[in-house]
């Protein structure tokens, strides 16, 4: 389940009632379906928007891409387009994440010997 605040974002956006792009709350709605908003002058169709955050939402349930397809009624390929782009940007927060904890891990055998209870053979020692 989500958390109330990510859950009040996510309902804000799905509604209109919050810009994508900078995240500001003045947003105006146009005649044709979009939401304008009035510090960026970006504008996103409110019928796209519902549809990413549909898919979006699916796949933080880990629900797969052609069970999504399905019950959104959307293409498959469409839907695998937004699954693997949020898994590229998912690996790539990884590797940032990772390059803060880089170098040499020095681990004590005798601390794994009697964590595991493996005898020091297994490790190359001599009793």
């Amino acid at each position: 389940m989500l958390k109330r605040k990510e859950q009040t974002c996510l309902t804000s956006f799905y509604l209109g009632r919050k810009c994508v792009f900078c995240g500001h709350r003045k947003i105006w709605k146009t005649r044709r379906g979009y939401a304008k908003c009035k510090f960026c002058k970006k504008v996103k169709g409110i019928k796209i928007l519902r549809r990413e955050l549909n898919i979006i939402l699916a796949f933080y349930q880990q629900q797969p891409a052609n069970q999504t397809a399905l019950d959104l009624l959307l293409n498959y390929q469409a839907v695998t387009r937004v699954y693997n782009r949020l898994r590229n940007l998912l690996w790539h927060l990884c590797e940032l994440e990772g390059a803060k904890m880089s170098g040499e891990i020095e681990v004590d055998v005798c601390v794994c010997v009697s964590i595991l209870n493996l005898p020091p053979e297994h490790f190359g020692m001599v009793k």
